[in-house]
């Protein structure tokens, strides 16, 4: 039943673009009165070092070592580190907030919203199906449009009623 790739997908918020592009615009207008012909080149670099200081400030290596363990497997192992994650976001919702500024983030879901569908599934693929189902409700209590958690809570409510006949 073990997937080799990690169950959350991430969709994205077109309109969390028009930051992105917002900054590159800034960065290549900057760098047009230094530069007339690579001003783009620069502004692409900066912009990428600016995206890579912002995940290592705002983003806990923890979410990297539980998606690796997922990519590995390792779910009994990824849980800790998808729970340190959520505890980090816990204690810094302002960043999940405005992840579209502070990551450079075009991503639809949130990181909070993510990292407990990976929890989730960690513990559906250990065998803890009460705890996965747990958590994917309370995904739906808090993202109540999170169409992971409710095709998986369908799955399981489906294969508990099966498994009860």
């Amino acid at each position: 039943m073990a997937s080799k790739v990690p169950f959350v997908k991430q969709q994205i918020n077109w309109l969390s673009l028009f930051p992105i592009l917002i900054t590159l615009g800034a960065l290549c207008l900057f760098f047009y009165q230094f530069d007339q012909k690579f001003f783009w080149l620069i502004a692409l670099f900066v912009y990428y070092m600016l995206r890579l200081l912002c995940k290592f400030l705002f983003f806990p290596n923890a979410i990297f070592e539980g998606v690796k363990r997922i990519k590995q497997e390792q779910f009994e192992q990824a849980i800790p580190f998808f729970e340190e994650t959520i505890s980090y976001y816990t204690k810094n919702r302002w960043i999940d907030t405005f992840r579209f500024f502070l990551l450079l983030s075009s991503a639809k879901s949130s990181i909070m919203e993510s990292c407990l569908c990976n929890l989730a599934y960690c513990y559906l693929q250990t065998g803890d199906i009460q705890k996965a189902k747990e958590i994917y409700q309370n995904v739906l209590f808090e993202y109540p449009e999170n169409i992971n958690a409710k095709s998986m809570l369908n799955t399981i409510n489906l294969i508990s009623a099966n498994v009860s006949l």
